[in-house]
């Protein structure tokens, strides 16, 4: 089964950080950041189409701060590219896909989102790069590891990527 490569997008204003509610397919009733699957295109290129089509923001200063590995989430693998950005223009407006809400850093709704959420996007708030892998049976976290890492060795590592999906 060929592994599904996506984005993720973490908008933050101040002290607050934009999650949008999913509506309808991959996370249906979970609050996520914006994001989806890459077409012919570039992650950050997807995270950019993303954030105009699902949330109606223009983001200016996307910046991939992320790689997480998942396994086995409803029999599917997904490499997903974490992207933060806190220059946009545009007020999020709420799509067929998704509803966006700003919540203040210390009321993120992690328990109405993925398992793994709460491990690494504190880390995103704090300007932090890391890699990560979980191993998911369904929706539900079995196990996972994670690791603050270097800019230099994230880049390193998005290059491997781009590489290996040709």
């Amino acid at each position: 089964m060929k592994t599904i490569r996506a984005t993720l997008l973490y908008i933050t204003r101040g002290d607050r950080i934009l999650l949008v509610y999913k509506k309808r397919g991959h996370g249906e009733g979970k609050w996520n950041g914006i994001g989806g699957k890459i077409e012919d295109e570039s992650p950050l290129r997807c995270a950019i189409r993303e954030a105009e089509e699902e949330a109606g923001v223009r983001v200016r200063d996307a910046e991939l701060c992320g790689i997480i590995y998942f396994y086995s989430i409803y029999g599917q693998d997904w490499e997903v590219y974490v992207f933060r950005s806190s220059e946009f223009t545009g007020e999020p407006s709420e799509s067929d896909e998704v509803s966006p809400k700003w919540f203040p850093l210390n009321e993120i709704p992690y328990d109405a989102m993925w398992e793994d959420d709460r491990e690494w996007l504190p880390m995103l708030i704090r300007g932090d790069y890391f890699i990560g892998r979980y191993l998911f049976n369904v929706d539900k976290l079995i196990s996972s590891s994670l690791q603050i890492v270097p800019k230099q060795k994230l880049q390193c590592e998005y290059r491997t990527t781009l590489r290996n999906a040709v």
